[in-house]
């Protein structure tokens, strides 16, 4: 992250130039002239008409991009050609896709996946990997941390303003400021399929998540989740395990 800031209030090089590193993330002026004319038609254009002409130019500015997407208003991708996304791909206004990354890519998103408003999914010299049919709500962020990756597994449901992943600093030295110690590198932070997050939960860079967990609104994750448990509280704790259950049919052919 400090390189980022430095590269952008750094006194050398051109605004247009710290504008094309640290939004665009190519120098060329084709790309430039491109994103530029869709940011036009990103911002304010409403309808249905502003959603089809948004569909068409998009797609071709994305790394790649699957079929049938929407895209709503005030929506913002920088670094467009490191962002993969599924087909059905849903985003709701103001929406922004930083993949600020040195990797081919630094977001990418499964199928059928659904971005409520003001949701921000930022790779800051790291990763972000979505699975298929995951939602999210409103005012959600993503933060992949330098060199580290998020990974959310398959059909997780996320509530709103839910903070996950972010940079964690050094900070065992007094004698210097904490910005200065520089992040710790390469945090992974996984999300297993089939969760459910409730709003207004952290979770912070490197813990794991098991599959099928559900996490209480309001809840700070800074441990390991294991499979299948439900957690609550500050920071956040097992309260009980969700047990197995067989389907009514095979329960019933079985008995």
């Amino acid at each position: 992250m400090g390189a980022i800031k430095d590269g952008v209030v750094s006194e050398k090089g051109s605004a247009l130039k710290k504008y094309q590193s640290a939004i665009v993330g190519s120098s060329s002026f084709v790309l430039l002239a491109r994103y530029e004319f869709t940011l036009l038609f990103l911002t304010r254009l409403p309808g249905a008409l502003g959603l089809l002409v948004r569909q068409k130019l998009v797609r071709g500015l994305l790394g790649s991009c699957g079929r049938k997407p929407a895209f709503g208003t005030d929506v913002v991708f920088r670094h467009p050609k490191r962002i993969r996304l599924g087909n059905t791909v849903v985003l709701d206004d103001a929406c922004c896709f930083d993949a600020y990354t040195e990797k081919d890519v630094g977001i990418e998103v499964g199928d059928r996946c659904m971005f409520g408003r003001g949701t921000r999914l930022s790779s800051k010299l790291g990763t972000i990997t979505i699975g298929d049919d995951c939602g999210f709500g409103a005012g959600i962020t993503v933060h992949a941390a330098v060199d580290g990756e998020v990974v959310i597994g398959n059909k997780c449901i996320i509530a709103a303003h839910t903070y996950i992943g972010g940079g964690q600093y050094n900070m065992d030295r007094t004698d210097v400021p904490i910005v200065d110690q520089g992040h710790r590198h390469g945090l992974r932070l996984e999300i297993g399929d089939n969760c459910w997050i409730g709003a207004n939960v952290s979770i912070v860079n490197g813990v794991t998540i098991g599959r099928d967990a559900v996490i209480a609104a309001g809840a700070v994750v800074t441990k390991d989740i294991p499979d299948f448990a439900v957690v609550a509280g500050v920071p956040a704790k097992v309260i009980r395990m969700r047990t197995a259950t067989e389907p009514k049919e095979q329960a019933l052919a079985t008995g």
